[in-house]
């Protein structure tokens, strides 16, 4: 979700997600399932936060009482429901709310649906909130993230590519390219990962030759020729 809201493909790899758990038996959890979350997130690290106060680095967060819920529940105590709420830690009553839990403010019990929860990501972050579990994923995209995101891209442009050709998922092929300088960079230095997701005995730049099977694409905003096909026994 976090990513989708800061328009990142999954196929590019970022460096940093933060965690923030319901409680401490999740963060736990969350340790003996690591490299399976980093791997699914397509991320490097992964950071538990240990309480509602480190998300103010990674977005900030308002809370306000509805009035058009709250005034006719309270009436004439809607100012002192609302002076409650004001004194409360915003980021954990939003948490609360999201993994619907009561709110006590002062004498008061809040619930989903009487508070307006409002929240901004600062800028290089984007986060998402579900279930009381808030994710705060750092949005910096490095140069070498960028060429190894790029290189994701063309195996998953390949794959299809081979499928579409009618190739045997065990046929060893030969790629072609014709693109930009960027793709030439990513195929130097990732050349080795794209020829062994692909079963590409070799990664040629130029024209692909008659017979093999040929598309156009545009592979992050960079036209990019590709050919592939299937080596000789």
């Amino acid at each position: 979700s976090a990513r989708s809201s800061a328009g990142i493909k999954v196929r590019q790899p970022l460096q940093q997600v933060m965690v923030k758990l319901r409680n401490g038996a999740e963060a736990k959890l969350l340790a003996q399932v690591e490299s399976q979350v980093k791997e699914e997130l397509n991320v490097y690290g992964i950071t538990a936060l240990s309480d509602d106060a480190d998300l103010r680095e990674y977005l900030e967060c308002h809370v306000q009482p509805d009035q058009s819920v709250l005034g006719p529940k309270y009436g004439s105590e809607l100012p002192e429901v609302a002076e409650a709420l004001s004194s409360a830690d915003p980021y954990s009553v939003a948490r609360k709310l999201s993994a619907g839990q009561a709110v006590e403010v002062g004498r008061y019990a809040l619930w989903a649906g009487e508070v307006l929860v409002t929240t901004e990501d600062r800028p290089g972050y984007a986060t998402s909130s579900d279930g009381g579990i808030t994710v705060a994923l750092d949005t910096e995209v490095s140069p070498e993230l960028l060429q190894e995101g790029l290189a994701r891209e063309l195996v998953h442009m390949v794959q299809n590519m081979r499928r579409t050709a009618g190739f045997d998922i065990a046929d060893r092929i030969v790629t072609y390219y014709q693109g930009p300088p960027e793709i030439d960079r990513v195929v130097d230095s990732h050349g080795h990962y794209i020829r062994g997701e692909t079963l590409s005995n070799c990664v040629v730049e130029g024209e692909p030759p008659e017979g093999a099977h040929v598309e156009s694409r545009k592979v992050n905003g960079l036209e990019v020729v590709l050919g592939v096909m299937r080596e000789s026994p």
